[in-house]
C-alpha cells in the first residue's frame, strides 16, 4: 500500500472535485509531502468546514414549509429537499436531490488522517504540533460522530448494530472497507476526543480562529457520553468545558432593533465556527416549535422574523461557516446527565436550567422543581430550543425514542397539502446508504431503511 500524501495545493484540489470514492480505493496518490508543522496547519484548516449536512435541517420536526413562498410554478428547492423531507428510502436518488454527507465526509476524515499521519515527522515545535494533532483528532471525532448518527441505529437502541467503516490511517486499501458496529464508532469517538481534550490541556486556550479547540472537543466529549448515557462521564466533561469556558452570552441586554448573528466570536458563548450548512427557503421555523418559547425568550426575536425564517441567524457577511458549538450546550447536556445520573442531583441540574434561561428571557425568575421527570422533560423542552438548526433535534429524537413525527408537503401553491408520516422508531431513523457508495465499496452491507417502501402521502384533509 502506498502512503496518502498532501500539499497545500493539492487538497483543494481534493475537495473541489470531491474525490471520495478514492479513500476507500487502491490508487496513487503521490504528492510532494508538507515539510513543517504550519504547512499541516493550514491543510488541516481546509478539512474543517464539511458541509453536507443539509438533510439535518429537514428531517425533523423543528421545520415545517412556509406556505406563502409558493406560486402557481412547482417550488425548485421544495422538490429538491422532498426526498429527505418525506422520508423516502431512495432520498439520495432523487434527481437534482439534496446531496448525502457520507461521500463529502470522508473525504474530510481522508485529509485528517493525512495530517495525523504526517505531522510528527516535520519541522516544529512540540507545542503546535500536540495542537494540530488534537485538531484533527477532534475533527475525525465529529466526523464520525455525524456519520454513526446518520447511518447507524442509535447507540442506546441497538450500539452492536453496524455503523460505518473506520479509516483510521491515511493508507489506501484495496477493495473496500466494512463497516463497524456502532459502539466501536462510538469507542474510537470517545478515545480521539479524549486524547484531543488532554492535548488541548498542556496548552493556552485558542478561540476565534474557525478551528476546533479545547472547549469545544469538552463539549462535544459531553455530547457523546450522553449519548451513551455514561451520565457521569457526561457531567466531568461538561464541567471540564464550563471551566475554561468565557461564560454564557446575555441575550437580554441585546437592544431591540440591533442586528443579530449567532455566527460570530464575538458572542462569548461561541467556541467553535464551522460547517457551510444551509436551509433555504420555503422552509421556516415549525409553529410547533416556535410555540414552545415564552414571552420575553429574546431567541425567538433575534434568531427568526415574523415567518418563522431562520435567516437571522445566519453568517455576519458574505459566504462562510454557519453552524457553532456553544457552551450553552454543556449546561444543557450538564443538566440532562445530572437528571439521569445513578447520584442524581436535582438542585444542580435545576441551576443549570436556571442560569441558561436567566441569559436569555428578560425578566427572568428561577423556578423550582423537585419532581425529576417533570425536570427532565423542562430540560429537554430547553435543549429544543437552544439548540434548533445547528444539527441537533434529529439524534435527539433518535434517542428518545424514535417518536412518530410527520410533515405537510406539496409543490405549487394550489396543491393540496399531503402528510407525511415517519413511525414511532420507524427504519428510516436510520438513513439508507447512498447506493454510489455500496456500488463503489463492495463490502458494504445496505441499511434496511432502503428496501423500505415507498413513502405515500395522505391528504391532509382526511387526517
Amino acid at each position: 500500500m502506498k502512503r496518502f500524501k498532501l500539499t497545500i495545493l493539492s487538497f483543494v484540489g481534493l475537495l473541489v472535485t470531491g474525490a471520495c470514492s478514492d479513500f476507500l480505493e487502491e490508487k496513487s496518490q503521490d504528492e510532494v509531502i508538507p515539510s513543517t508543522v504550519t504547512d499541516y496547519s493550514e491543510i488541516l484548516l481546509a478539512y474543517s468546514n464539511p458541509g453536507g449536512y443539509n438533510m439535518l435541517s429537514v428531517l425533523d420536526d423543528d421545520i415545517e414549509i412556509n406556505d406563502l413562498q409558493y406560486n402557481n410554478n412547482e417550488n425548485s428547492i421544495v422538490k429538491q429537499h422532498g426526498g429527505v423531507f418525506t422520508w423516502q428510502p431512495d432520498m439520495w436518488e432523487w434527481e437534482n436531490g439534496i446531496k448525502d454527507s457520507y461521500e463529502s465526509t470522508y473525504t474530510q476524515i481522508m485529509g485528517v488522517n493525512a495530517v495525523l499521519d504526517g505531522v510528527d515527522d516535520v519541522e516544529g515545535s512540540v507545542e503546535e504540533k500536540e495542537v494540530v494533532k488534537a485538531q484533527a483528532l477532534g475533527l475525525r471525532a465529529y466526523y464520525y460522530f455525524m456519520l454513526v448518527n446518520l447511518y447507524g441505529e442509535p447507540y442506546n437502541y441497538n450500539k452492536k448494530a453496524l455503523g460505518v467503516p473506520l479509516k483510521l490511517t491515511s493508507a489506501l486499501l484495496e477493495n473496500g472497507i466494512t463497516r463497524n458496529t456502532v459502539e466501536e464508532v462510538y469507542t474510537r469517538i470517545v478515545m480521539d476526543l479524549e486524547q484531543a481534550s488532554a492535548l488541548f490541556g498542556k496548552y493556552s486556550k485558542r478561540r476565534g480562529d474557525f478551528r476546533i479547540n479545547g472547549t469545544a472537543t469538552d463539549i462535544l466529549l459531553s455530547r457523546v457520553y450522553l449519548y451513551m448515557e455514561e451520565w457521569d462521564r457526561a457531567i466531568e466533561a461538561a464541567n471540564r468545558a464550563i471551566k475554561t469556558a468565557e461564560g454564557l452570552t446575555d441575550y437580554t441586554t441585546v437592544e431591540a432593533g440591533n442586528q443579530f448573528y449567532m455566527t460570530t466570536y464575538e458572542l462569548s458563548e461561541v467556541e467553535w465556527l464551522f460547517d457551510m450548512s444551509i436551509t433555504n427557503f420555503p422552509f421556516v421555523s415549525s409553529g410547533d416549535l416556535l410555540s414552545k418559547y415564552t414571552s420575553g425568550d429574546k431567541r425567538e426575536t433575534l434568531w427568526f422574523d415574523a415567518n418563522g425564517s431562520i435567516s437571522k441567524r445566519a453568517q455576519k457577511s458574505g459566504w462562510g461557516p454557519n453552524r457553532t458549538i456553544r457552551i450553552s450546550e454543556a449546561y444543557l447536556n450538564r443538566a440532562e446527565a445530572l437528571v439521569l445520573s445513578q447520584n442524581a442531583n436535582i438542585g444542580e441540574a435545576l441551576a443549570d436550567l436556571n442560569e441558561l434561561r436567566r441569559h436569555r428571557i428578560v425578566g427572568y425568575q428561577d423556578i423550582s422543581i423537585s419532581d425529576a421527570t417533570i425536570l427532565l422533560g423542562e430540560i429537554r423542552v430547553e435543549r429544543r430550543l437552544e439548540l434548533c438548526f445547528d444539527g441537533h433535534r434529529w439524534f435527539d429524537l433518535r434517542r428518545y425514542g424514535m417518536p412518530s413525527i410527520s410533515h405537510d408537503y406539496k409543490l405549487k401553491k394550489n396543491d393540496a397539502w399531503v402528510t407525511y408520516v415517519l413511525k414511532e422508531k420507524d427504519p428510516l431513523y436510520t438513513l439508507p446508504i447512498p447506493r454510489a457508495v455500496i456500488l463503489n465499496n463492495v463490502k458494504l452491507e445496505q441499511n434496511p431503511s432502503a428496501n423500505a417502501p415507498e413513502r405515500i402521502g395522505v391528504p391532509k384533509s382526511n387526517l
